[in-house]
């Protein structure tokens, strides 16, 4: 069941590697390449989960699934068990950046290849193979809305907690690694040549935003959001060049329905103006940015306001994952 909303999420403010952090039932740390009897202890319910080298105290990725998480993970582990062909796009969109990162520490890391020619990194778990990432899994009885709200507020108090994102989310990736399109495409990612500039998905993740207000503040999240406005076509046309984020709320009472970010803020408002069978009238607010923002940096501000806008009202905004499975 979801948290009682009786009660704060995380009141001791628990770190995010332990079996208790914001309150969710996790399952213990299991090897990616455990056997298959130690692995059964993820959940076989849908729920959310957390992905983190081996013993250590950050993580590379968190995530929600509507699939059993055994299921979910023990596919995504059989995903990643050739070093040397980076995994597709399609169907774990964390793979390819999850293989990365763990090929990079392990042709980084004092090593032997043993007879199987699977890599031995010191400093390892003995048998840690090839691939030495570990998950844990909390199942939630909750709606899609619900259960993707819960994934986006683990990130914000991650990235509240670390002052940084977890490795692989937000589209982030490693700098030297370029990634594999979806299948149908076929475009194999790996390690870019030396001569190559970096992949700029490896760049710097952004400070989180300053915890202030309540959504629909003028300073929210220490933004400085613009006054209300309604969303005609008119009103869009008149919005400031440059990528931000920002607010969909009824017009009437003002309660948010929808948080967005843009490299475009201007055209996306514009676009949703256009839009026809919304079931209310709805009125906008905007922050810019800047004139060009990376697209990682920019999921991970809107995320900040989701995951802050759910820990104030146990839920997502009305719209946020309306056509999400």
């Amino acid at each position: 069941m979801p948290p009682d909303p009786e009660y704060p999420f995380d009141p001791e403010e628990i770190p995010s590697f332990f079996d208790n952090w914001c309150s969710l039932p996790w399952s213990p740390w299991v090897p990616f390449n455990a056997d298959k009897h130690t692995f059964h202890e993820i959940p076989h319910e849908p729920g959310l989960y957390r992905i983190r080298p081996a013993g250590k105290d950050f993580l590379m990725y968190i995530g929600e699934t509507s699939r059993p998480l055994h299921k979910r993970l023990n596919d995504l582990r059989q995903n990643l068990r050739r070093s040397d062909l980076m995994p597709w796009s399609d169907p774990h969109t964390e793979a390819p950046a999850l293989w990365a990162w763990w090929i990079e520490w392990a042709s980084a890391a004092p090593r032997a290849v043993l007879p199987d020619h699977s890599v031995e990194v010191e400093g390892l778990p003995e048998g840690a193979g090839p691939v030495m990432l570990e998950c844990s899994a909390a199942p939630l009885d909750a709606s899609v809305s619900g259960r993707k709200g819960m994934a986006a507020f683990l990130l914000y108090r991650y990235r509240q907690e670390r002052r940084e994102s977890p490795l692989c989310n937000f589209g982030r990736f490693h700098p030297r690694y370029r990634k594999s399109t979806i299948r149908r495409e076929g475009l194999r990612g790996g390690r870019l040549a030396e001569e190559h500039e970096d992949n700029p998905a490896g760049w710097p993740g952004i400070e989180p935003l300053e915890v202030t207000g309540r959504p629909g503040d003028s300073d929210w999240m220490g933004l400085e959001w613009t006054a209300w406005e309604p969303l005609a076509e008119k009103n869009a046309r008149a919005v400031s060049a440059g990528a931000g984020l920002y607010l969909l709320a009824d017009a009437g009472s003002h309660e948010i329905v929808y948080i967005g970010q843009s490299a475009d803020v201007a055209k996306r408002l514009h676009d949703h103006s256009r839009k026809t069978g919304e079931d209310r009238t709805l009125a906008f607010s905007y922050q810019i940015i800047g004139q060009s923002v990376l697209p990682h940096n920019l999921r991970e501000l809107a995320n900040d306001l989701i995951g802050n806008y759910f820990g104030q009202f146990r839920k997502a905004p009305e719209f946020q994952f309306r056509n999400s499975a």
